[in-house]
């Protein structure tokens, strides 16, 4: 498929997929917020799995055993918009991410966002960054999962690029568990020349690190370590078929 169908597509089926969304949140505005959580996942997967088939991708998946129970982070590598589709068909638990706040400009993506319990972020702003930290965290414990890519922008390959420290703060502040995410192949999909391909994609879900049970070192490193981590799990992904 040719890209500019793809994303004409994508437009058309993400606006018919707000429609109905909003309705039925319409109809179930006084109900527990847990109802109400439940169709936001349940029909943000259904997005993430039909946009993953659409593109004739096949996925590859291995770790799903290692998702915790309760709030968690999720912490990723990026190589391409399609990461975002690949891990929330994985994930299991409603989620929000940490998005660059320019992504606002695109109400189509950010209304869904926005309920997903997203949080935008501006790295050129200190106190700005602080405040989506911090609300991020009141997600973490409200029971909401979050989805961080510390690289803060698509490497549009396999080699990763380096980790973000900052991006660190939310998982210790809050003390909740990180799974580290390999996903490897989703840049070959979109992100090269001007068709959309049927690829294969691989994603590792890697043990959980349990902050609280870190040393005061660990947690300095802890950006090394992760990244490490989901590195090491591109060469796994490479053996694993």
């Amino acid at each position: 498929m040719i890209k500019l169908l793809w994303y004409s597509y994508f437009g058309i089926y993400l606006l018919i997929k707000s429609i109905v969304t909003k309705i039925d949140l319409f109809f179930l505005r006084e109900k527990s917020q847990e109802a109400i959580d439940e169709l936001v996942y349940r029909r943000s997967k259904e997005i993430s799995d039909h946009l993953l088939k659409k593109s004739k991708t096949i996925s590859i998946v291995k770790g799903k055993e290692n998702i915790p129970q309760g709030p968690c982070v999720f912490v990723s590598n990026h190589q391409a918009i399609f990461d975002c589709f690949l891990i929330y068909s994985n994930v299991c638990k409603l989620s929000g991410f940490i998005a660059k706040k320019e992504i606002k400009k695109y109400p189509l993506v950010s209304n869904w966002l926005n309920v997903m319990h997203s949080v935008y972020i501006d790295r050129k702003n200190v106190r700005e960054g602080m405040k989506a930290i911090n609300k991020g965290i009141e997600n973490l414990k409200n029971g909401y999962s979050m989805i961080i890519f510390p690289e803060g922008t698509r490497s549009l390959e396999s080699k990763m690029g380096e980790f973000k420290k900052g991006s660190m703060k939310l998982a210790i502040k809050a003390n909740v568990p990180i799974v580290p995410i390999t996903v490897d192949g989703t840049y070959k999909v979109l992100e090269v020349g001007n068709k959309v391909r049927g690829n294969e994609v691989k994603i590792m879900i890697h043990e959980p690190v349990y902050v609280d049970k870190l040393s005061e070192e660990e947690k300095k490193n802890l950006s090394k370590i992760l990244q490490d981590t989901i590195e090491n799990g591109l060469k796994d992904l490479n053996t694993l078929k």
